[in-house]
């Protein structure tokens, strides 16, 4: 078991859950563009998400996009990112050193050019990718003078999260 890989996918599951509760939170009246950018955003986190899920699997994308002509619903993005994130917890959990060295090649979904990554790379940019846009959501509320999610590695192993 790669105790490691399942801690920060157990973190990124808790920092993706926290940040949709602070969304649920947002006042009634509150900009609705800030919003639709915000659940667009998070919602491409997700199909991201989805996108290298397939490919860790060995699938292809069931994908034409990687940003939603509309923002979800978001109790369906909930339940999206969880059942996602649960996944790559089991996934990561199992994965041995040679799986996180084996190389994929694939095709991008937005520009149809061809990709190459090990597993272990696909992973570290699954968790780097959405926590770059946990951030950048993150400072987004904050200009709305709204509270964010915690999102600290620090928090989340300590217990305090």
């Amino acid at each position: 078991m790669n105790t490691l890989l399942t801690s920060l996918f157990r973190h990124k599951a808790w920092a993706n859950q926290g940040l949709l509760d602070a969304l649920e939170a947002l006042p009634a009246d509150i900009d609705r563009m800030q919003r639709a950018i915000m659940v667009l955003t998070l919602d491409h986190t997700a199909r991201v998400d989805q996108a290298f899920r397939a490919r860790l699997a060995g699938e292809t994308p069931a994908l034409e996009a990687v940003v939603g002509e509309r923002p979800p619903k978001l109790a369906d993005l909930r339940a999206t990112m969880a059942a996602t994130d649960a996944w790559y917890v089991d996934w990561a959990g199992a994965a041995s050193p040679d799986d996180l060295d084996e190389v994929v090649e694939f095709t991008f979904i937005i520009d149809r050019e061809p990709g190459r990554m090990t597993k272990g790379e696909m992973l570290a940019h699954v968790l780097t990718h959405s926590a770059s846009h946990r951030g950048a959501i993150g400072e987004m509320l904050a200009r709305l003078d709204q509270p964010g999610a915690s999102d600290m590695v620090t928090t989340f192993v300590s217990g305090r999260g």
